[in-house]
C-alpha cells in the first residue's frame, strides 16, 4: 500500500474518532456545565488543548496538511510549539478530548480519548518513519524533544 493513501486512512479514522468524541459530548451535553472540580478541570483542558492545536496550526502556515506525509519543499520545523512535543496538534487534540471527558464525567467520551491517543501514536510513528528519511538529523530531534506528552512520552 502507497505511503499516501496510509495516510488517507489516518486521517479517514482520526476524523471518525473525532467526530465520535463530538457526537459523545452532544449527548452528554448537560453534564458539560455542573461546575464542580472535575468539570472546571475538563474545561481548563479543553481549552488550553484547543488553544494549543489552534497555534501549532498556525505555527506551521503552508506546511500545514491532514495527511502524515511531508509536502513539496516541506522544512523541518523544531521551535515554537515544536520544541515542546514533535506533535503539539495531536497533543491538543488529546488534550481536549480527555477533557471534555472530564466535563462530562462519561467512560465512554474517555474510551474515545483514549483511542484517539492510540491512533495519533500510530500516526505520529508513520509520519516519524518518513521524517527520518528525509532528513538524517530527525533523529537527533528524536533525543531532544517528545512525541506526544512533553517530558514523558
Amino acid at each position: 500500500m502507497s505511503d499516501r493513501k496510509k495516510g488517507l486512512i489516518f486521517v479517514a479514522l482520526q476524523g471518525l474518532l473525532l467526530a465520535l468524541i463530538v457526537l459523545r459530548a452532544i449527548a452528554c451535553f448537560d453534564r458539560l456545565f455542573d461546575w464542580n472540580p472535575v468539570t472546571i478541570l475538563g474545561w481548563l483542558l479543553f481549552c488550553v488543548g484547543g488553544l494549543f492545536s489552534l497555534y501549532s496550526a498556525m505555527f506551521m502556515g503552508k506546511l500545514l496538511t491532514p495527511l502524515p506525509i511531508p509536502i513539496n519543499n516541506h522544512q523541518l520545523i523544531t521551535n515554537g510549539p515544536f520544541s515542546v512535543v514533535r506533535h503539539p496538534i495531536y497533543l491538543g487534540l488529546v488534550m481536549s478530548a480527555v477533557g471534555l471527558s472530564f466535563m462530562a464525567v462519561d467512560t465512554g467520551l474517555a474510551l474515545l480519548a483514549i483511542a484517539l491517543f492510540a491512533l495519533l501514536n500510530v500516526k505520529s510513528r508513520f509520519e516519524e518513519s518518513l521524517l527520518c528519511f528525509l532528513y538524517p538529523h530527525y533523529a537527533d530531534y528524536q533525543k531532544k524533544v517528545k512525541r506526544l506528552i512533553p517530558l514523558l512520552f
